[in-house]
């Protein structure tokens, strides 16, 4: 038998609290979308807004079709079952009228603006929505030719880009770079670039690199475990001595080398920065091996504090240099008339803050706003929905906007956040919580989970709890426990705990990845 909804009065509220705008954490299961759309039909019910009034936006097309459908039964269920004559008509028009609601992705809803606006928006009419992998494959032939421009005279940061080491290879790492840029393009302004004087950094670490060596060549023991794992070290060291007698020092190779060094977890220096200790307090004559431990957390520690220099310093010139294959693809899309998705939130976002009167009109227009899985949205979405909800038309900083009395409802749960999926940023779904605030906005949360039974509940609750602790500099959300709903299922086990057949590494006892490469047999040979 299923037991009384511990979350009934947030569920109330959401449906008849037509007054207030609301902010809804929603649990997995919690029926989030089911809470939206009765909030829709009371909305529409009640002669709120016309439904061609209302914007309803979620994070995929499949995602928006299901929504209609939801909402064409919903409208239909209510109109057969109301008794009142005026509710009836308002739901017959909305049913009739359903194909104007703005229910869509925030893509579709922003090109739909710009195709009604576009003198203002300064965008050809007819242009054409690029998709995702189009945008990449245009971006990636464009960057393509301008690399091979560059080869022959690189700019400094492809030069040093160019030489350091990748399993993907350089090229791939900076196409990449380039296209991350891109995407963020809304962030125009120059990276700082702190000094770095990169040559005398990489002479004194030779040095201490040479050092090492001298001091760790000639153990007593030619097989001794220190002496095998930072062999590496050695070798390079060698390397340098030896190319350094037929040419100047290659500051871009060492640079190179250094940084991977330093980052180096699972490959050639992995041994280096977890050695194993050796036995026997002296390491060679007149050496003791506390003082050749020292050497290497001393070289290591300099390599990585020069890695984290030189990584920032490189980014800040890239910064610049990528620009140029961004303007160029840029240039290309203008002259076919082709928007990508962050063009159609840049334009769309600089249409309503700069167009005084095109603001006004939007918000007038559209009444209610309902934002499903905002805990996936990016800056740009949030300024452009917390303008269009504003109640005042003459403000167009986002951040020092009011939304209009009951106007704005959303629905997300940072919990599930795809962190940094499509720019997703949890931390402005904390920030707009924290900005809009009660009464004018009312935080409620939704925790009856629907889809499990308790059991599986109590575990998910005391897995996630001590881990999901609200720590806002992690952008960690605070967890939310469920509550249950149904029965417990006594024909067969809701949780088996499987054994791990292989958990231990080769050298260092259990690991995470030894845990990870047994599992999938493991769970292979149960479900056999």
């Amino acid at each position: 038998m299923n037991r009384p909804l511990e979350d009934q009065e947030a569920r109330n509220q959401i449906e008849t609290d037509l007054d207030c705008s609301m902010i809804v954490e929603a649990a997995a299961g919690t029926g989030k979308t089911t809470a939206l759309l009765k909030r829709i039909v009371r909305v529409l019910a009640e002669g709120r807004a016309q439904v061609e009034e209302i914007v309803a936006l979620t994070f995929t097309e499949k995602a928006a079709s299901e929504m209609k459908l939801g909402l064409r039964s919903r409208l239909d269920q209510a109109r057969a079952a109301t008794e009142d004559l005026k509710q009836r008509r308002d739901l017959e028009a909305a049913l009739a009228d359903l194909e104007k609601a703005h229910i869509s992705t925030i893509h579709t809803f922003c090109a739909e603006l710009l195709r009604e606006r576009p003198v203002e928006a300064g965008v050809d009419p007819a242009f054409e929505v690029m998709d995702e992998a189009e945008a990449r494959r245009l971006y990636s032939e464009t960057f393509g030719l301008w690399l091979q421009e560059k080869l022959d005279d690189p700019p400094e940061g492809v030069r040093r880009a160019l030489r350091r080491f990748s399993k993907r290879g350089p090229v791939e790492v900076l196409r990449r770079a380039g296209w991350t840029l891109a995407e963020w393009r809304d962030f125009p302004t120059a990276w700082r670039r702190d000094a770095f004087a990169r040559e005398s950094q990489i002479d004194s670490l030779v040095e201490a690199l040479h050092a090492f060596s001298d001091l760790t060549c000639h153990p007593k023991n030619a097989r001794d475990p220190f002496y095998e794992d930072t062999r590496r070290a050695r070798r390079l060291s060698e390397d340098v001595r030896l190319a350094e007698r037929l040419q100047a020092r290659d500051y871009d190779g060492l640079e190179a080398e250094i940084v991977r060094f330093a980052n180096d977890s699972e490959g050639e220096y992995k041994d280096f920065r977890e050695p194993r200790q050796g036995r026997g307090l002296e390491y060679c004559e007149g050496v003791t091996r506390q003082q050749v431990h020292a050497a290497r957390e001393q070289l290591l520690a300099g390599m990585e504090s020069f890695a984290r220099a030189a990584d920032a310093d490189l980014a800040a010139v890239l910064h610049g240099e990528l620009k140029e294959p961004f303007q160029r693809c840029e240039e290309t899309k203008a002259r076919a008339g082709r928007l990508d998705f962050l063009d159609l939130l840049l334009l769309v976002r600089n249409l309503i803050v700069q167009c005084r009167d095109v603001r006004a009109d939007f918000q007038r227009r559209f009444k209610h706003i309902f934002i499903d899985e905002f805990q996936d949205t990016d800056p740009l979405q949030v300024e452009i929905l917390l303008l269009l909800a504003a109640s005042d038309p003459e403000v167009s900083d986002w951040r020092k906007t009011t939304p209009a009395p009951g106007k704005l409802f959303i629905v997300g749960d940072p919990k599930q956040a795809i962190y940094r999926f499509r720019r997703a940023d949890v931390s402005v779904y904390r920030e707009v919580s924290q900005r809009l605030k009660e009464p004018e906005t009312r935080h409620v949360k939704l925790t009856t989970s629907f889809r499990s039974v308790p059991s599986i509940q109590r575990a998910v609750n005391a897995a996630f709890a001590p881990l999901m602790n609200d720590d806002e500099a992690a952008l960690q959300a605070a967890y939310v426990p469920l509550s249950p709903f149904r029965p417990e299922y006594a024909e067969q086990p809701a949780l088996v705990a499987l054994p791990v057949a292989k958990p231990y590494g080769e050298r260092r006892g259990l690991t995470d990845s030894a845990v990870e490469k047994s599992l999938p047999q493991t769970v292979g040979a149960f479900v056999s």
